[in-house]
């Protein structure tokens, strides 16, 4: 079976798999029901915008949007709170949304169809403000992406982007003070307590298989699929290294959308320009 509505619900797989993997973890270990409400929530949204979300046609429309969520970025600083010498969080509405793992995914996927020099430049952008925060995690999941970029383009501009979030990322790796929170840090420590394979297993669901399907997705050009299976390799390595949330499970709500909102928008389009 084959044709662009078929390849639109494959596209909703990279996404799905580790989410519904995740609540099955929250729901067999007891996690507060609120928490499982809230990321089946967002899979359900996620899933839709997926099948009905859209690319910006015009590069500079796509340009526009990628500088707004790269600005956006910024929310957590001007709006608060600081949590443990942080400001990672911003208020939407009765969620508070982590605002790197909901929009990096979105600027990521804008910034492998833009030109190369202008791409790079939007990811500096979303590094800086990342800097701010600060938010290693993310900063570490940027970097990769952007080698990726680097490695797929040969771009000297992406290599720079890169090298400069990684050690951004090492530089404020133990900044804050925050405690780690059952269910959103630790997670494969935490099942592996009761069963190393069943944690064995919710790893491959978690990273492996997403990852697979991100670079294997006939709606992903290359420019697209790899930095974002990238960015989720890079927020789960730093998950598993230190007390960070786990993506796609502990973030709640931000992640799952942030990675919809980039794959409902990714498109085959023409190659950017040199």
């Amino acid at each position: 079976m084959s044709g662009p509505a078929f390849d639109r619900w494959r596209l909703t797989l990279p996404l799905a798999i580790p989410v519904l993997a995740g609540l099955l973890y929250l729901w067999a270990f007891g996690a507060p029901a609120r928490l499982i409400a809230v990321n089946a929530a967002a899979l359900a949204a996620g899933v839709v915008w997926v099948l009905a979300g859209r690319a910006p046609a015009s590069e500079a429309t796509r340009l526009a949007l990628g500088v707004i969520a790269a600005l956006a970025l910024n929310l957590p600083v001007i709006l608060g709170p600081v949590v443990g010498g942080v400001s990672r969080w911003f208020p939407a509405g009765p969620m508070m949304l982590q605002s790197g793992p909901l929009l990096l995914p979105l600027i990521v996927v804008l910034a492998g169809r833009l030109s190369r020099w202008v791409s790079a430049a939007l990811l500096g952008l979303a590094g800086a403000a990342l800097t701010l925060q600060p938010d290693a995690a993310a900063l570490a999941a940027l970097g990769l992406a952007s080698g990726v970029l680097a490695a797929t383009w040969r771009s000297p501009a992406h290599a720079l982007v890169s090298l400069a979030a990684l050690g951004l990322a090492m530089a404020t790796f133990d900044a804050g003070t925050l405690e780690p929170q059952r269910f959103t840090e630790g997670v494969l420590a935490h099942v592996a307590e009761h069963s190393p394979w069943q944690a064995g297993v919710l790893a491959i669901l978690l990273f492996l298989v997403p990852v697979w399907l991100l670079l294997t997705a006939p709606r992903l050009a290359p420019e697209q699929g790899r930095p974002l299976a990238a960015l989720l390799i890079g927020l789960g390595a730093v998950a598993v290294m230190a007390p960070f949330p786990f993506p796609l499970i502990g973030y709640g709500a931000a992640p799952i959308l942030g990675f919809a909102l980039a794959l409902g928008a990714a498109e085959r389009l023409l190659p950017p320009p040199g």
